[in-house]
């Protein structure tokens, strides 16, 4: 009996410091209650570029004056359609019809001495050959014609600007199109003594329109002429526009330590609901791929800790550059997983190869106090 009773004894002191040995070791096991989980399905992928840009037409052509005045007729108003050659404004002639006529009379002028000065050597000319007259006096002849030749040149120079610069009291439309800014109106002076003034701005075909969208240079690589864009404006939210890149313009510029390029987008605006200056949120699909694995980017964000570690088998992880690293929880241990990149944005990420559909991964740890 004794014997007996010291067996039974022992299988309670045993059983107790089991019980102890367990309660106090609890904390030091992981079960899949510790961990928030996402299982791997198929879906779509599209990877796709942001930016922004003013909506601008193709052509615009500033029209100026060369020549000083004061207005005296405006012929056009904003968003009147003009023809190439049609009058857009004209200049007070008075002071230009006066330098006209003055270098007509200065053109007049040098044609009479000229006469003269042609007259004067032929006559001398004959006096020399019968040598009635010097040399020299034949030679101050000469002298005396060819100046006044040059003059003649020299006046019908000023006559033809003079009558360049009449011509130019005229303002007339290089192009045909929209008159999109008028800078002047009737009564103005306007002064050309050091640069053009602009008095207009006409946009040459508002049926056409570009945007002149920013992308960083992360980007630019994956941009080529011809993709489709899709924006949309804030004066039409419901409505999705779409336009063509047409180029990438060489020049960089630099926004906060940011390199960005411009690229040139072609937009068709027969609607003529666009219109110049507005803001374009534009949308650059790069490539798009459906029904594939795919997995939140999320899911790579996780980092085991160093209680999570105790429980990942020992062993050298070694990634090649289209490889990613993910955790799956089996059989209490945190099983490391690498699998084959493929396409990415900025939620999903494609799965190649190394995780199968249905597969659960781990996106974050909970605290055992959490739970």
């Amino acid at each position: 009996m004794k014997f007996k009773g010291w067996i039974i004894t022992l299988f309670i002191i045993f059983g107790l410091g089991y019980a102890g040995y367990a309660y106090l070791h609890k904390e030091d096991k992981l079960t899949i209650k510790n961990f928030e989980m996402i299982s791997i399905e198929p879906g779509n992928i599209k990877q796709e570029v942001t930016a922004s840009g003013k909506i601008q037409p193709v052509n615009t052509v500033s029209v100026g004056t060369q020549v000083s005045g004061i207005i005296e007729t405006v012929l056009v108003d904003y968003n009147d359609e003009v023809k190439e050659g049609q009058l857009l404004a004209q200049l007070d002639t008075s002071v230009l019809t006066e330098n006209k006529n003055d270098a007509k009379a200065q053109l007049d002028l040098a044609n009479a001495k000229l006469k003269i000065a042609k007259l004067n050597y032929d006559r001398y000319d004959k006096l020399y050959k019968n040598k009635l007259i010097a040399q020299a006096t034949f030679e101050e002849a000469e002298v005396e014609l060819a100046t006044a030749e040059a003059n003649v040149l020299s006046a019908e120079a000023a006559y033809n600007k003079a009558e360049q610069n009449y011509g130019y009291a005229q303002i007339v439309s290089p192009v045909s199109g929209t008159v999109i800014s008028k800078e002047v109106e009737e009564g103005q002076t306007v002064a050309a003594s050091y640069q053009t003034p602009t008095l207009f701005t006409i946009a040459e075909d508002l049926s056409k329109m570009q945007i002149e969208a920013n992308i960083a240079e992360a980007d630019i690589g994956m941009i080529v002429p011809g993709m489709i864009v899709s924006f949309t404006v804030d004066a039409y939210p419901n409505d999705v526009f779409q336009g063509t890149v047409k180029q990438i313009r060489l020049s960089p510029t630099e926004e906060s330590n940011v390199v960005m390029y411009t690229v040139v987008i072609e937009v068709d605006n027969s609607s003529r609901k666009l219109l110049p200056g507005m803001t374009a949120f534009v949308t650059i699909v790069i490539e798009e791929r459906h029904n594939v694995l795919r997995l939140p980017t999320s899911a790579l964000q996780f980092k085991p800790n160093s209680f999570v570690r105790q429980f990942i088998p020992k062993g050298k992880i070694e990634l090649k550059t289209n490889e990613a690293i993910v955790y799956q929880f089996k059989n209490g241990q945190v099983i490391p997983v690498i699998f084959v990149k493929g396409l990415s944005d900025t939620s999903w990420i494609e799965i190649k190869s190394g995780l199968n559909e249905g597969d659960k991964v781990i996106t974050e740890f909970i605290q055992k106090g959490n739970r």
